[in-house]
């Protein structure tokens, strides 16, 4: 074998992302818990005690959050796809499946990639002011040139458009400063295709967003901000709205929160 050869191989072998890094917990049916850009397994810790009374609960950590190493990124974007396949090889191993899978924000499209990777794995996808569709390059890549220059005061500007107060925005800084700036680029510059391929007809599974703020009075504007976010086209899908919560509803609203997750829960087994 050529030296250039041996040295592609080996660098082929330093690229495999392992199975993502997890917290488990409880008993029952498996609840997958897939959190958002920047974030770590930690964003649902006030809700895993409440879940984990009567569900295993299984909360990871995305390549690059939780100490664990960056994902692949073969053209300077993060390959959503291999992460979804490995999460939903995550359910299998642990024994989860059929689970309910629930993904905040960027995580909502990895759930619904790894739902598509393995059906039979899954019985729900629960969305949290997430979307499945592309997100508008104009928006992404100025953050991702921006946390090149100087990370913290571009995460501050990022998320504080998106949360409840001062204290949220700093929570967050803090743990995406955690992640290495090239996987935080990698994610940004992902989100602005479309995860899925354009397969989201084939989500076979009920589907069910829960959206931050107030519901648009316009059924025609809906219905394109639905078309914007991804959602046409999904056989089951249904959408449910906390008027009071900003991105982060698991944080503003829990309690509303779990009684969502539960009754959409109770629904599938119908």
């Amino acid at each position: 074998m050529s030296y250039r050869a041996l040295l592609l191989c080996f660098a082929t072998v330093l690229l495999q992302a392992a199975l993502p890094s997890f917290q488990k917990s409880g008993t029952g049916p498996g609840v997958l818990l897939v959190h958002g850009f920047g974030g770590n397994k930690e964003v649902w810790a006030g809700l895993i005690g409440d879940l984990s009374r009567d569900h295993t609960v299984l909360a990871v950590d995305l390549p690059g959050s939780g100490g664990t190493p960056g994902p692949l990124m073969p053209d300077g974007r993060a390959d959503m796809g291999a992460v979804a396949r490995d999460l939903a090889a995550l359910v299998r191993k642990e024994g989860l499946a059929p689970c309910l899978a629930v993904g905040h924000s960027m995580g909502g499209p990895l759930a619904a990639g790894a739902v598509l990777a393995d059906p039979g794995a899954f019985r729900g996808l629960l969305l949290v002011d997430s979307f499945l569709g592309a997100v508008p390059e104009a928006y992404m890549e100025p953050v991702a040139t921006a946390l090149a220059k100087d990370p913290a005061p571009a995460l501050s500007a990022f998320f504080g458009r998106m949360t409840s107060g001062p204290a949220q925005t700093e929570r967050l800084v803090a743990d995406s400063l955690k992640v290495p700036v090239a996987a935080l680029q990698a994610y940004l510059r992902a989100m602005t295709r479309d995860a899925l391929a354009g397969r989201q007809s084939q989500l076979r599974v009920p589907v069910l967003q829960l959206a931050a703020g107030p519901r648009e009075a316009d059924p025609a504007k809906e219905a394109a901000t639905l078309a914007q976010y991804g959602f046409k086209g999904i056989p089951s899908f249904r959408l449910v709205h906390f008027p009071a919560a900003k991105h982060w509803i698991m944080w503003d609203s829990p309690e509303s929160f779990l009684v969502a997750l539960r009754a959409f829960e109770a629904g599938l087994g119908r």
